[in-house]
């Protein structure tokens, strides 16, 4: 029997100008013809198998038909475009539905001429017949105000903006889940190269000891039919009293079990959707990925960095392309009532900064102002759509250099009982939209608020309680006014001089 994987459909894109796998499953020995067009291809005989064609570099253009046989059956898929595809990476809150996003039905209402489509990567968590019929179903969809309101907020707006000034079709893959850490989204092998890698393995090992896969799934199932009660409860809750706080929520509901236990059946399970998501999708060519994540890693901050860095490497292995452009969104301020502010949240934007600054080809979208107050997923989508968008022209296609990053920190000179601060991407001048938001420290790491007076493109930072200044930091808290903008209106990082890329 012979397939093409079912990522092939109807409808699908192909990345135009680089070499285009397609590959499918038959059976060993089978010798593959694929044609499309003027082109006709052969593959290698198969092994394991596995068949791949690989197509050479086509410019943008289509519909297409993509006709592929064995010898003896043969597989045709159409209205096949070559233009940019985009995979969309992530957790909730790329996740999150554009018919839950703000300004979504001024977006539907213009949906059908958008030049965007979207494939589904089938969303389950552990193989079982329900998966392999859901992936038998998943296929390209066309946009329309049927299949629009399900797709990424984030990905649709970016993908309508970049189709719209590259006159091409715009694919994306939706390949997010949401509430999951970076160790969901990478093969047990790569976890195990590093110490915060195997320290996911380690939860999950010491999750389930003592226990079969059976009684694990069965203890995740009895959670599940729990938790589902519990989220009918909350919502009751909120119908009845929506400013009721969170501690009474759970003196109503009960404890909040979430994310379960540790079990096979998990979807949050270390490399559990790198084996059932991205494996599934590998090698499509891809020209670049768009990662909105980090929310569910910040228990452990300081191994973000280094988590983030291997799946870049993991991703840019399995697609095969070393240059694959990644461009990363920056979590937002967010602060929940009645909650300590650990300050987990900041390390994990530093964290994603660092790694801005230290692997090739990334790219960083600073949407420091639009997280919400007590809550996770802010409804705006079209600023950080927006902003991946301007990452996309300056890194990936050369097309605008000037306003498209955010001023980031560069170094800090002492200045008259002061801090001088210096910075990227600040050419185009500083403005302040509010209070302060610095803090200066001594010696003795005790942080007093500050001033801040902007001269251009530079901030002088001085506290009367801070003699000679040590350090300095701007927002530097999981939730906190935004003070600091360039003037194209991006936001200024936040920062601590203290840290070292």
């Amino acid at each position: 029997m012979m397939t093409l994987a079912p990522i092939f459909t109807d409808h699908a894109v192909l990345q135009r100008e680089k070499p285009v796998c397609i590959f499918g499953t038959c059976t060993d020995g089978a010798v593959i013809t694929l044609t499309m067009g003027d082109i006709a291809c052969e593959s290698n005989p198969a092994a394991d198998g596995r068949w791949e064609i690989i197509l050479p570099p086509l410019p943008a253009g289509g519909p297409y038909t993509l006709s592929v046989t064995d010898g003896q059956e043969s597989l045709t898929i159409s209205d096949i475009m070559l233009g940019e595809v985009w995979l969309c990476g992530g957790q909730s809150n790329m996740e999150l539905n554009l018919k839950d996003a703000k300004g979504a039905q001024d977006a539907l209402n213009s949906c059908e001429n958008s030049n965007v489509r979207l494939y589904h990567v089938c969303k389950r968590g552990f193989f079982d017949e329900q998966f392999y019929r859901e992936e038998a179903d998943s296929c390209w969809n066309l946009p329309s105000v049927h299949t629009c309101p399900y797709w990424s907020a984030v990905g649709y707006y970016f993908a309508r903006e970049l189709a719209e000034k590259l006159g091409v079709t715009v694919g994306l893959v939706n390949c997010n889940y949401g509430g999951t850490s970076a160790s969901a989204w990478m093969s047990r092998e790569m976890l195990a190269e590093t110490a915060v890698g195997r320290l996911y393995l380690e939860d999950y090992a010491k999750g389930t000891e003592g226990l079969t896969d059976e009684e694990a799934d069965r203890a995740y199932d009895a959670y599940m039919d729990y938790h589902v009660r519990w989220n009918e409860k909350v919502a009751q809750c909120y119908a009845q009293d929506p400013a009721m706080k969170w501690a009474k929520v759970l003196e109503i509901c009960g404890e909040n079990l979430y994310p379960g236990p540790h079990a096979p059946k998990n979807p949050l399970r270390p490399h559990g959707l790198y084996d059932t998501m991205v494996r599934r999708i590998i090698p499509y060519t891809l020209r670049g990925v768009l990662y909105y994540q980090g929310e569910s890693d910040d228990h452990r901050p300081d191994g973000y960095a280094l988590l983030l860095t291997s799946l870049i490497r993991q991703w840019r292995r399995d697609f095969r392309d070393e240059q694959l452009p990644f461009l990363m969104v920056q979590l937002p301020i967010y602060g929940v009532e009645d909650t300590p502010d650990y300050m987990h949240w900041c390390r994990i934007r530093e964290a994603q900064e660092e790694v801005y600054r230290s692997v090739r080809n990334t790219g960083l979208a600073v949407i420091l102002e639009c997280g919400e107050w007590n809550e996770i997923h802010p409804k705006e989508k079209e600023i950080p759509a927006h902003r991946l968008y301007l990452q996309a022209l300056h890194h990936v296609y050369d097309l605008q250099h000037e306003n498209t990053c955010a001023p980031m920190f560069d170094y800090a000179l002492p200045e008259n009982g002061g801090m001088r601060l210096f910075f990227r991407h600040a050419q185009c001048g500083l403005e302040a939209r509010g209070s302060s938001g610095f803090e200066l420290c001594g010696t003795d790491g005790i942080w007093h608020e500050a001033q801040a007076q902007i001269n251009e493109d530079t901030i002088f930072v001085h506290s009367k309680a801070v003699d000679a200044p040590a350090a300095a930091r701007y927002c530097w808290r999981n939730y906190t006014e935004v003070t600091v903008f360039a003037r194209n209106g991006l936001p200024l990082a936040p920062l601590r001089t203290d840290k070292r890329y």
